[in-house]
């Protein structure tokens, strides 16, 4: 399937860039006297150049642009210049005109037109290069911000924040958030537990939802959560059956030699989690 893509995409590549061409040339011819007369007190029998350089200028910008995005090096100076020498050339067109609105719209005509197929380029390679590489960021259904505007707000804000590009795994982040704030919720209400909450809870999830959301390297993989929690509740147990009050390091300590790993940063939630979990019971 991504072969046949692939060969459907070069295809339209070779019809479409002939006729990108063909529309930047037409339009360097429409406005090629007009440069070149206002231009001619100055540069006299050399004033064709400007025109000309004008136009080669703008499309070597442009082209190189186009690399720079296909290559996911986007520098927006080369597209911003460019813009800018098109709209000077169709502001002089229109001034040429003596204001008759009806050549100030030709003159605009394919300059606009062709800006709109280079925009329109440039939003493919961007997506090709983002599917690719996977760094575009996937967006937000239209319905779900119709639906619920302020839980989607939410959703974008954190997969904004934590980097995330892909929509469904947002949703499992917003999903690890709403569950591990509900017990907050529960005991101190559903706004107030932002102030009135243990800083260590707070911290907690947000170490939690960073576990979730962090890529992780095979190197560095850690041990799951339920299995964790599995083994942490088992030696807290074990403890509690023996009268002995494990601490933090106690817990990572027996975790470790067991064969678990777990980072110093885990700890505070996989403590915090347990306790909650108690609690509940």
């Amino acid at each position: 399937m991504t072969r046949r893509l692939t060969v459907a995409i070069t295809l339209a590549a070779c019809i479409v860039a002939p006729l990108v061409l063909a529309l930047a040339v037409l339009g360097g011819i429409g406005s090629f006297a007009t440069i070149r007369d206002l231009a001619e007190p100055w540069f006299g029998t050399h004033a064709w150049i400007v025109p000309l350089g004008v136009d080669v200028g703008v499309l070597a910008l442009l082209a190189w642009d186009l690399l720079m995005e296909f290559a996911d090096l986007s520098w927006p100076i080369l597209r911003w210049v460019a813009w800018a020498f098109i709209a000077a050339t169709v502001v002089l067109n229109v001034a040429a005109a003596h204001g008759d609105p009806v050549v100030g719209v030709m003159h605009a005509a394919m300059p606009v037109l062709f800006i709109t197929v280079i925009e329109g380029i440039r939003h493919l390679i961007r997506r090709w290069v983002g599917l690719a590489t996977g760094s575009r960021r996937e967006r937000v259904p239209l319905t779900r911000w119709l639906l619920s505007p302020v839980s989607s707000f939410l959703l974008w804000r954190r997969m904004v924040l934590w980097n995330i590009t892909s929509y469904p795994r947002g949703l499992q982040l917003e999903y690890l958030h709403l569950h591990a704030i509900s017990p907050l919720h529960q005991e101190h209400g559903r706004w107030m537990w932002r102030w009135r909450a243990p800083l260590s809870e707070r911290i907690a999830i947000r170490l939690q939802l960073a576990g979730a959301a962090l890529p992780t390297s095979p190197l560095c993989q850690q041990d799951g959560d339920d299995q964790l929690i599995q083994a942490a509740q088992t030696i807290v147990s074990q403890a509690e059956q023996q009268g002995v009050r494990l601490s933090q390091m106690d817990l990572a300590a027996q975790l470790r030699a067991q064969g678990h790993r777990i980072a110093n940063e885990r700890l505070r939630w996989l403590a915090t989690t347990i306790g909650l979990r108690r609690e509940s019971v």
